[in-house]
């Protein structure tokens, strides 16, 4: 079986689903994976640094969404957040919103509650045929029916407890085998900035950071 060609594999990676900067919330929902191009196929590099000026918690949780789809997401200690860090991943050389969302937070052990279903007897009327010869009726009889019906309970569990999150994002489009640096600095809960830079490669080996053009979300 062929493989799908750049359009049909981009629009799989998410074209028809704009994310906006706002109204995202960490690990809410079922993210769908981001497909990323392979090394072969056009593509452009995205460099992702994260900053971190503030911290809390025992654990830090980072997610980086590409049109809605999960393109990264990590977990680690808390306690590494302090020096800066740097990923980078495969991108579709088209016009895409790229958002970032980072997460503190410890586990409690807490009561919840939880909905478990429980199976259910109860006695129905049931018809049947009955009789013989030419002689056929209808009869009535009882008979045990078994349904499930959902019950409530609080049961003890580990549960995350937020010591501080932030998202954020913007849109810019990719070129084909550019390199880009998204940084990403959280200053402190709720507040965080997301900067764009395109790596111009030097003489000497090293890169000029020049910032994108983003272009402004799609209304919505």
């Amino acid at each position: 079986m062929s493989q799908p060609g750049f359009p049909e594999r981009a629009r799989r990676a998410g074209l028809s689903l704009i994310l906006g900067a706002t109204g995202v919330t960490l690990g809410a929902g079922c993210v769908p994976a981001y497909h990323p191009p392979r090394p072969e196929e056009p593509h452009a590099i995205v460099k992702l640094r994260r900053t971190y000026e503030s911290g809390g918690g025992t654990t830090l949780r980072e997610q980086v969404l590409v049109d809605g789809h999960g393109a990264y997401d990590g977990v680690s200690p808390a306690a590494l957040a302090g020096a800066a860090r740097i990923d980078s991943i495969l991108v579709w050389p088209i016009q895409a919103s790229y958002a970032f969302r980072s997460l503190f937070f410890h586990t409690e052990m807490r009561y919840v509650n939880e909905t478990y279903y429980e199976q259910v007897s109860s006695l129905e009327s049931e018809s049947y045929s009955c009789g013989s010869g030419t002689s056929y009726r209808t009869c009535t009889r009882m008979v045990t029916r078994y349904h499930t019906e959902p019950r409530q309970r609080m049961v003890m569990k580990s549960v995350e407890v937020s010591d501080g999150a932030c998202e954020t994002g913007l849109h810019f489009s990719a070129m084909t085998n550019h390199v880009y640096l998204l940084q990403y600095t959280y200053q402190q809960p709720n507040a965080c900035v997301l900067a764009c830079f395109e790596q111009v490669p030097q003489s000497d080996g090293t890169f000029q950071n020049r910032p994108c053009l983003v272009a402004l979300p799609p209304p919505q």
